[in-house]
């Protein structure tokens, strides 16, 4: 059988249309989709709706931080065009200068404005720049609540303080917007749009204007310390460390310099003191007292202080000698007198007589030398020591020596200020714990130390003594009488002294009013010197700025 030459072709045609056809089925109908994906992928674009951060308020609503947002201008090409210096002008319309605007872009390449939604859109569309919505955290210039507020980084992680703390709250939802835009990449239409949630809002218990007052006295002294005021509930006011830092410089990008000067600072400005473990002396005087009435050692038992202690082995060998703060000593001394005067001879002799082992039992059990619970994420806790203690980080075995010491808060005691303000509540509050917060609605009461109301009105009245005793000499006279001399409002109190290598640490803890406590407040000054002429004055200003700002209530 012949084909002929048409036939042939014929065949042909057919053969590439039955082929033609099917790649297009297979394009319109099979492979569809895929197309259409690859092609709404060149077409599409999700931006990512980055959520505001909530603010943080002090407890009258002043901000300590916000989300600042500013828009970024670069120019993408050397020279504007007659058309993109009009489209320019227009959108700095709002500028104080247009001109000087877009001289300014011009020369440097990049500007930083803040653009009302009406600008910005028309921003968007000049081809000759690209426009970015950017957001800076931006802080209070109050250095007292810098270490409280702690700040956020270039990257947007939280560090430190109520910034990291309450993240969870603050950081808010990002959302999410879903665009169709031209070959040049340029925006026709929003397909779809998912706005972001703004973070939650907290008003925290710092009271900014007492934080701002109290981080001034510290700048005139200046001399590195901490100073903690505290409801009798527990609500912080103010938690203050000298020096401190202004946040700013890392939300917006920490220059090296800057951080080489912070980091090498001597005085070290980005430790927050206020939860720092120091030497504590004598403030920790209250709690030997607490442990000595709960073992049932009398309060009226009294000794003889000539101004030092010695301590004698079972044959009756002097092996050290332990001295007086006063070197005269204070006569005649009970509990009371001991606390008011701050006899170490006396509390030497007790913490013998309770043993190291009773003195850390209860420091354990009403965990006084433990970390408070405040809602921070950089508290340290302090120590209280013991054999098995000094053991293990030592090698070594006890001594009385070390309990010697232990009782008037030197040697290996270490305590952070907060952790003072809570013993100093437990006893403002006679015997109930109280949970340092920052944030309001946690507070939480529970009886830890369980005394006879007699005891409670000794140890009180010691400590009131420490404030308004005059006497005829510092045998016999409140350590802290000269620096409240004349102040209008009862104060209960302690002052300590903590030797160090080199200048003490100076302390003083207190609460006001006596009988119906509302306030305590804690002052350490590092290397300050005595507490009865540092620390104790220091506490009596914070005093006199909290009543001035709460006379009224």
């Amino acid at each position: 059988m012949n084909f002929r030459r048409s036939d042939l072709l014929i065949f042909i045609f057919f053969i590439a249309m039955t082929i033609f056809v099917f790649r297009l089925v297979e394009l319109q109908l099979i492979e569809h989709r895929k197309y259409q994906e690859e092609v709404e992928k060149i077409t599409t674009r999700t931006l990512k709706l980055p959520a505001e951060r909530g603010k943080i308020l002090d407890r009258n609503g002043e901000p300590l931080a916000w989300d600042s947002r500013y828009h970024v201008i670069h120019k993408k090409v050397a020279h504007f065009s007659d058309t993109a210096r009009n489209e320019l002008l227009d959108v700095f319309s709002e500028e104080t200068d247009p001109e000087k605007t877009l001289k300014r872009l011009e020369v440097s390449g990049e500007i930083i404005l803040h653009l009302t939604p009406d600008k910005f859109y028309k921003a968007k569309n000049i081809t000759e720049i690209t426009i970015t919505d950017e957001s800076v955290r931006r802080y209070s210039e109050n250095m007292g609540v810098s270490h409280v507020v702690g700040y956020i980084n270039t990257e947007g992680i939280p560090q430190r303080g109520v910034e990291k703390q309450y993240d969870y709250l603050l950081s808010g939802k990002p959302g999410e917007k879903v665009l169709l835009v031209d070959s040049l990449g340029r925006e026709i239409l929003t397909k779809s749009k998912l706005p972001p949630k703004k973070g939650v809002d907290i008003q925290i218990t710092i009271d900014a204007s007492l934080s701002s007052e109290i981080y001034a006295i510290f700048k005139e002294i200046g001399q590195p310390g901490a100073a903690v005021v505290m409801s009798n509930n527990g609500e912080i006011l103010a938690l203050v460390s000298y020096p401190s830092y202004n946040p700013n410089l890392f939300s917006h990008g920490i220059s090296e310099k800057d951080w080489q000067r912070l980091k090498l600072d001597p005085q070290a400005p980005l430790l927050n003191r206020a939860i720092s473990p120091y030497s504590p002396g004598s403030v920790i005087k209250p709690f030997i007292s607490m442990v000595a009435l709960k073992a049932g050692i009398s309060p009226d038992a009294t000794l003889s202080c000539n101004g030092s202690y010695q301590f004698k082995d079972s044959e009756g060998r002097t092996l050290s000698v332990f001295r007086d703060w006063y070197l005269y000593g204070h006569g005649i001394v009970d509990l009371k007198k001991a606390i008011t005067v701050s006899c170490n001879v006396y509390f030497y002799q007790l913490g013998l007589q309770l043993h190291i082992d009773t003195l850390s039992k209860f420091a354990h059990r009403w965990r006084i030398f433990e970390r408070t619970g405040i809602d921070l994420p950089e508290e340290t806790a302090g120590i209280f020591p013991d054999p098995a203690w000094k053991l293990k980080n030592y090698g070594e075995q006890w001594y009385p020596g070390d309990t010697i010491l232990s009782s008037i808060g030197q040697g290996y005691v270490l305590a952070t200020p907060l952790e003072i303000a809570r013993m100093t509540a437990i006893i403002a509050n006679r015997g109930k714990d109280v949970i340092p917060h920052l944030l309001p609605g946690l507070s939480q009461t529970s009886t830890v130390v369980e005394l006879p109301a007699e005891n409670w009105d000794i140890l009180i009245d010691a400590m009131r003594k420490v404030i308004s005793k005059k006497g005829k000499s510092p045998a016999d006279e409140g350590t802290a009488y000269h620096a409240f001399a004349g102040f209008k409002y009862e104060v209960a109190g302690k002052t300590g002294t903590a030797e160090t290598s080199s200048t003490p640490h100076s302390w003083f803890t207190g609460f006001s009013p006596v009988n119906d406590p509302k306030v305590i407040v804690t002052v350490f000054v590092e290397n300050g010197g005595y507490g009865s002429t540092v620390a104790a004055p220091i506490a009596r200003k914070i005093l006199e700025f909290y009543y001035k700002e709460n006379l009224s209530e």
